[in-house]
């Protein structure tokens, strides 16, 4: 039997989610219509792209999956589904061919995310896929209809079925400000609080440390909170700290902000050198050294690590310390946080739409043809090309379950 292609489809949100999704159901006939409260589509993709686009990482699949945390036994379908190379075929297929880094990281050779964006807006309008932009939704009305404002006016708006794929709360300035979620809390859909992920988070430096040491990069560390630990470089800010390896700990610190007041950050100064190695540096006769002279000139220990040992243990504790007592400091110097940075400038956001509120075809259960993708659901990644593979990969789901719903 034909089926009926010319369903009135409605997609809100034009971001990576929400357009795979329009090209999944336009590669088979279909004719959704993508509704961005924006004059453009992709700003937050664009705006990522700007300093290279992470598109993925080349890891193996099961290490890859384990990014994902508490959410990867959810995930992993979708990931194997649509796997880190099917994204880079995809962007491939556009005339994008990419390129793996030196970290494992997959780029396009272009390296920014517009040629990429360009192609892909352009193919959506050859298949027939509708952009309307400047359409900012506001919740349903009292029979059902969606509505937007645009222009000025209130117009509404009667799809068979509708994807909302409007992002988190972080970068609220490109269209992600996390407003869905009253609306969906007024239709009984449960929703997680939005937090910061991929943050920074407060430290309370002395007026000397801040002074002196702000805006400066902390290399060749690893940093530890509860059972996780990455090693890349740390950012010293006015108010805090923030960088690739405190993105990475970002939701076990903020679990621990939130479960206590505050969250241990532990530092290893010196990860190739054991304890022993360290402490029979410093056994080396001083001389005329001040402590913080000798301590770089046989470790080779920056100014701003020693500093952060001072903030960490205190001026007169550091003096008083046996070499066996500062070697441990240095590795494991330890800082108070006390709690993230404001969620406009995460990276991206936690919490979001509980999965028990769909089912297996990503629809709310409490919102008949009413579909869900992308970083509105409750899952969160760290920087690397985790958090865009899982809003392709949970846009291309979401996609299939809408046609599952069409055609039955």
């Amino acid at each position: 039997m034909t089926q009926n292609k010319s369903y009135n489809i409605a997609i809100i949100g034009g971001g990576p989610a929400g357009l795979i999704a329009a090209e999944h159901l336009s590669n088979l006939g279909y004719t959704p219509t993508i509704y961005d409260r924006k004059a453009s589509v992709g700003r937050k993709f664009l705006m990522a792209g700007r300093g290279g686009l992470n598109l993925t990482h080349s890891e193996d699949i099961e290490t890859f999956i384990t990014r994902y945390d508490h959410r990867a036994k959810r995930l992993a379908p979708l990931i194997k589904e649509f796997t880190p190379e099917d994204l880079r075929n995809w962007c491939e297929g556009l005339g994008q061919k990419t390129f793996i880094g030196s970290s494992g990281r997959v780029f396009p050779e272009a390296f920014k995310a517009s040629p990429l964006m360009r192609a892909w807006i352009t193919r959506l309008e050859a298949q027939g896929v509708t952009f309307k932009l400047n359409h900012d939704w506001q919740g349903w009305n009292k029979d059902g209809a969606l509505l937007f404002g645009a222009q000025g006016e209130q117009i509404t708006v009667t799809p068979e079925v509708t994807l909302l794929a409007l992002g988190g709360a972080s970068w609220p300035r490109l269209g992600s400000d996390g407003s869905w979620v009253a609306h969906l809390e007024k239709r009984g859909v449960k929703v997680r609080p939005l937090q910061a992920a991929n943050c920074g988070f407060t430290v309370n430096w002395t007026d000397i440390f801040r002074k002196n040491f702000a805006g400066q990069p902390l290399k060749a560390v690893t940093s530890a909170c509860q059972d996780m630990q990455s090693t890349a470089e740390i950012m010293i800010t006015d108010n805090g700290i923030e960088g690739g390896a405190i993105y990475a700990l970002s939701n076990r610190i903020r679990e621990s902000i939130n479960n206590s007041g505050t969250a241990t950050l532990s530092l290893d100064l010196k990860p190739d050198l054991t304890i022993t190695e360290i402490e029979t540096r410093l056994n080396k006769p001083r001389r005329n050294n001040s402590l913080s002279n000798h301590v770089r000139k046989h470790l080779n220990l920056s100014a701003l690590a020693f500093n952060l040992l001072m903030e960490s243990a205190g001026v007169e504790a550091i003096r008083d310390m046996s070499s066996t007592q500062l070697a441990k400091l240095i590795k494991e110097c330890t800082l108070t946080l006390n709690s993230t940075f404001p969620i406009d400038r995460a990276i991206s956001s936690a919490g979001g739409i509980d999965f028990a509120e769909l089912d297996e075809n990503y629809m709310l259960s409490a919102l008949n043809g009413v579909f869900v993708a992308g970083e509105m659901l409750d899952w969160e990644a760290p920087t690397g090309g985790y958090l865009l593979q899982a809003c392709f990969a949970t846009g291309k789901q979401a996609a299939k379950g809408m046609v599952n719903y069409l055609v039955r």
